[in-house]
This record gives structure tokens, C-alpha cells and sequence, in this order.
């Protein structure tokens, strides 16, 4: 834990900007070829298009928030252009 309490401070010392980006799933009905997801993405945020006949509430709410959470602590890179 202490380096990556280090590593923090480092970056915030070189001014590091913290990784942004935003995750979001949406349940819908059904997708086409009875998939489960598809991935849309767009400059600075990705939507989760999903199944209700294969992923649950429950299911999306913890994607969602172990993807923000990765996210946060700086895990996931996204190179949008521009950024």
C-alpha cells in the first residue's frame, strides 16, 4: 500500500492529470444476434448496451462500479483523441 500511496503523490507532484472516463450499461429488452452486450464508445465515455435476458440489475450495478473503480485508481488507460 505504500507504494502506491508513493506513486500518487508522485503523480499529483508532476501533475498528472487522474484518468477520466465514464461507464455506463444500459439494460434493454434484447440486442441484436442475442447478445449479451455491446461495448458504444464515444470520446470520453463507453456505454454498455445490455440483455435483460442475460445480465441481471444486480450484475450491471457491479460492473459499472468495479469498472469505475479501476478507472479511479488509475488502472484503465483510454486514449481518446484530444486527450
Amino acid at each position: 500500500m505504500a507504494d502506491e500511496d508513493g506513486e500518487e503523490q508522485r503523480d499529483k507532484e508532476a501533475n498528472i492529470p487522474a484518468p477520466q472516463a465514464e461507464f455506463r450499461m444500459e439494460l434493454r429488452d434484447s440486442l441484436p444476434g442475442d447478445r449479451a452486450v455491446i461495448g458504444v464508445e464515444q470520446e470520453g465515455e463507453f456505454l454498455w448496451l445490455a440483455s435483460r435476458k442475460h445480465v441481471t440489475e444486480k450484475a450491471r450495478d457491479e460492473f459499472v462500479d468495479q469498472l469505475q473503480r479501476i478507472v479511479r485508481e488509475g488502472w484503465w488507460v483510454q486514449n481518446w483523441p484530444g486527450r
